[in-house]
């Protein structure tokens, strides 16, 4: 039974499989056995989804591409700059073009895109995002609950408030009795950034510890920087848990002058290389590949409604010096 019609749906029910695992099979992504695999496309053939699949795109309005819409002020950070590259890994292993978006879209551009990732969502970016896509799927990198909500198909994200926990628990086994937090200033602070305060909440009320939260802005200048660590410091604090990226180096240097020498530093968002404070490694690349798989799975319909991913990161401690 040959047919230009053939859906995946129409392969997972000839198998009795699942629709998820005939779409990781036949588009080379997820975790599928070589077995399943082979399966699959074997049935897929003598269906005849193999060789009707271009044409299959054309009668569905399919464009052959993918948007990753990143926050306009952090695309140049390393950690958004490997989640593109992750995304791009998929992209190019199933033969997508790839739209990096990364102004604000107008009420009258209409990319040609089949679906949408949009990066850190929050309510002052994510109705420019997602202008102008009129179906197009969106999946929402970083939970969103803000003004469109309802058009995210899909999201994945961390679970940054139990992280948070974690590494102030590796702070205080480094010693650290009494952590502040330097949060992302609103309303630029994105749903993960929330959830990173709330899990800081959680561990001082566990640990029945005063708790001091700074607000800065998501890219803070050496002066705000230090701003912030006297501020720590002064309050009795000894230690400062940073949840933007990218600050870690310059609080060194400025510690390495005596500006906030006596706090102990800690990251939600670990720089590449050698650990050299405690912090959190999101595996952004890893990040990137999970996330445009989940965006695939939304556009070939494999996907649940509002299905959620937990992506997983990674601790990581310095070694400590003798």
């Amino acid at each position: 039974m040959a047919s230009s019609d053939v859906t995946i749906v129409d392969i997972a029910r000839a198998l009795g499989i699942s629709k998820t695992a005939v779409s990781s099979a036949l588009h080379g992504r997820g975790r599928v056995s070589e077995e399943t695999k082979q399966r699959v496309l074997s049935q897929a053939e003598r269906m005849g989804y193999v060789s009707n699949r271009a044409a299959q795109r054309l009668r569905g309005g399919r464009h052959g591409a993918i948007g990753l819409h990143l926050p306009v002020d952090l695309r140049e950070l390393a950690f958004y700059m490997e989640f593109a590259f992750g995304v791009g890994d998929v992209a190019a292993a199933t033969g997508l073009d790839l739209l990096l978006r990364t102004a604000e879209a107008t009420s009258d551009s209409r990319p040609q895109i089949d679906g949408l990732l949009v990066v850190d969502p929050t309510p002052d970016t994510f109705p420019a995002a997602t202008s102008g896509l009129g179906s197009a799927p969106i999946v929402a990198v970083g939970e969103y609950r803000g003004e469109g909500h309802e058009r995210v198909a899909a999201w994945i994200a961390a679970d940054h408030r139990g992280l948070a926990g974690e590494v102030l628990d590796a702070l205080a086994a480094q010693g650290a009795a009494r952590p502040a937090i330097a949060a992302i200033a609103t309303p630029r602070e994105p749903l993960w950034a929330g959830d990173v305060v709330a899990g800081y909440g959680d561990w001082c009320a566990i640990h029945h510890r005063a708790a001091l939260v700074i607000r800065v802005p998501v890219s803070p200048t050496d002066t705000e920087i230090a701003e912030a660590l006297v501020a720590a410091e002064a309050a009795g604090h000894d230690a400062l848990l940073w949840v933007a990226q990218s600050v870690v180096p310059h609080a060194l240097a400025l510690q390495a002058q005596g500006i906030g020498a006596s706090v102990r530093l800690g990251t939600m968002a670990a720089e590449p290389g050698p650990a050299r404070v405690v912090g959190v490694d999101l595996r952004p690349r890893e990040y990137g590949r999970a996330a445009a798989e989940l965006l695939l799975r939304v556009i070939d319909g494999a996907a649940t409604d509002s299905e959620y991913v937990r992506h997983e990161a990674l601790i990581v401690i310095p070694p400590q010096t003798p």
